[in-house]
């Protein structure tokens, strides 16, 4: 198995890689990215946008492998909103027919914090999730995180 590569400052790559990949997706001009490869290919990338003084909007795309998923990465993910931007907390949304999705942002800590009623393109609802940085299991807690990690299998 190829080492892993976390890829940073190639935003125009790393976005149009996951706006391929996510069904009726266009980010904002504001938004960043983070990436992981094997072998040269890219497994995922996370996009940042939405950016304000406490928050931004979070966005994942994968491969569909789940390979992609390491403990190292996930770090390196809520590190840039939570360390590099300070941000208190992120946000994000996952249509509610999404069940894949749904479980993997609960699994990570997320925690729900509302809908928006018939706001994905299916028509269904769209749950809004949350995480503060003192919640973040992903951060030790010397940075502000629990540092409770649990196991990042998907």
């Amino acid at each position: 198995m190829s080492a892993s590569e976390y890829v940073y400052g190639e935003d125009d790559r790393l976005i149009a890689w996951a706006e391929s990949r996510v069904a009726n997706s266009r980010f904002r001009d504001d938004a960043r990215a983070i990436g992981h490869e094997r072998a040269g290919e890219l497994r995922g990338v996370v996009v940042f946008d939405t950016f304000t003084t406490t928050t931004c909007l979070v966005h994942l795309a994968s491969d569909g492998s789940k390979r992609w998923m390491t403990r190292e990465f996930i770090t390196r993910v809520f590190a840039y909103p939570f360390i590099q931007c300070k941000f208190p907390r992120i946000t994000c949304g996952i249509p509610e027919t999404n069940a894949e999705s749904l479980r993997l942002t609960r699994h990570m800590g997320w925690v729900e914090e509302g809908r928006l009623r018939e706001d994905s393109e299916d028509g269904s609802d769209t749950i809004i999730f949350g995480m503060l940085r003192r919640e973040c299991r992903w951060l030790p807690a010397t940075i502000g995180g629990t540092g409770k990690i649990v196991r990042a299998t998907v």
